[in-house]
């Protein structure tokens, strides 16, 4: 009996032991297959981040702007081709290299200030720099600072190619200035053609006040010389149909009728000259000033004399000949009136096609900062009248040392 219990103790540890090996087996077969199902994993999560791997890079290399990777020192870590573009170098030549070397000069100071700003605060800085390679490029550099997990400080920066920004906001600046500059100038020149409305309105108010003043100058010269001697004539013809005279006391009545119908005669003359010198129609501008100056010496007692440098045949239009004569003769009435002179000339001179006449005298003078003092309306309407056939008046002049003035025509003027 002992011997065959031990027997049946030994076929049992045979037993289970092969039933714990078919077990381990199956467990075994268990982990290799969740094992191969985690290899599969495994490759598929290596290839899909290989492939997002590579569409990372493809995005990075082939971005339409520029990015760039700085270390703590500001090389260049990595660069997309956009970047590399923009900055006019090979991809491989700029990696490594220090970013400042690849920018103009100039643009050192703010590139470093840009690069501390960002290591201190970590925000967003912006700069703009122009690279070395290209300095007509306007190259705009966006950045953030980050730390890699190494612990490895970058600076990622994007760059943005703001030279057509930049000549956009210059055309745009340029043109807002002239349009100001425009509207500077139309408002000269409103505030010009107001002025000269002004003055055109103030012309014609003197021009109306001048005529009146010269319809109650003739008027008056009418009545003081016409009107008087035309009376003593009537007088003196009646007086001699009414009395019976001897031979000599009517002879000596014609002879003074004959001497008032002479002197008549002459403030006629006199009257038609002033009013329009026939002689400036029939001989021209010089010889009716030569008259003129001639007359106005006799009446006022002064010595007078005469230069001309101009052609014999010189003649201008007709108005032009009545504006400079009244010209001229305007500043000899003004000799009379207020310069007190003893001698007085008048000169026509014709340089470079330019015609000048001189009026000089040995008066009193003037301030000639001060020139409507006294002769005020004189000297205003003589301006006027150059001013009208395109021409100016100039004065030389100081107190106690005579009066010269200068009317020149240029010779533009003279041929319209």
């Amino acid at each position: 009996m002992p011997v065959k219990r031990k027997r049946s103790s030994r076929q049992k540890r045979k037993d289970f032991s092969a039933y714990d090996l078919h077990k381990l087996l199956h467990e075994l077969q268990v982990h290799s297959e969740e094992i191969t199902a985690q290899n599969e994993q495994l490759i598929k999560a290596q290839r899909e981040l290989e492939l997002a791997r590579d569409r990372y890079a493809d995005l990075y290399d082939f971005a339409p702007i520029g990015y760039v990777s700085l270390d703590v020192r500001g090389n260049i870590a990595d660069i997309n081709r956009a970047g590399a573009a923009l900055l006019g170098r090979p991809r491989q030549y700029l990696l490594d290299l220090p970013f400042a070397r690849t920018i103009t000069a100039a643009d050192y100071p703010a590139f470093r200030k840009y690069l501390a700003l960002n290591r201190s605060e970590g925000g967003v800085g912006v700069v703009e720099v122009q690279p070395r390679a290209e300095p007509r490029r306007t190259i705009k550099l966006m950045s953030r600072s980050v730390v890699l997990s190494a612990g490895d400080n970058r600076l990622l920066v994007a760059m943005i190619d703001s030279t057509d920004a930049r000549r956009i906001e210059a055309e745009r600046e340029e043109a807002l200035r002239r349009e100001q500059e425009r509207a500077a100038e139309l408002g000269v020149e409103i505030a010009a053609r107001r002025e000269s409305e002004a003055r055109v309105k103030a012309l014609l108010n003197r021009l109306v006040t001048a005529q009146e003043e010269e319809r109650r100058r003739i008027a008056r010269n009418l009545h003081d010389h016409l009107g008087q001697q035309l009376t003593a004539l009537r007088l003196t013809i009646d007086a001699l149909k009414q009395e019976r005279l001897s031979k000599e006391d009517s002879a000596k009545r014609l002879d003074l009728i004959d001497r008032l119908a002479s002197q008549i005669d002459r403030d006629v003359d006199l009257l038609a000259w002033d009013l329009r010198p026939a002689e400036l129609d029939d001989a021209g501008l010089t010889a009716a000033i030569e008259t003129l100056l001639r007359q106005w010496a006799v009446a006022q007692n002064i010595t007078a004399d005469f230069h001309v440098s101009a052609p014999d045949a010189l003649r201008v239009s007709r108005d032009r000949e009545s504006h400079l004569y009244r010209i001229v003769q305007e500043a000899l009435h003004n000799v009379g009136k207020h310069a007190s002179a003893r001698k007085v000339s008048v000169m026509i001179e014709c340089r470079d096609d330019d015609l000048t006449v001189i009026v000089e005298d040995d008066g009193r003078g003037f301030r000639v900062d001060e020139p409507h003092t006294g002769s005020g309306m004189g000297l205003i309407s003589m301006q006027e009248r150059a001013a009208l056939i395109g021409g100016r008046i100039d004065w030389e002049s100081a107190p106690g040392q005579g009066t010269t003035v200068f009317v020149r025509i240029p010779a533009k003027a003279l041929e319209s």
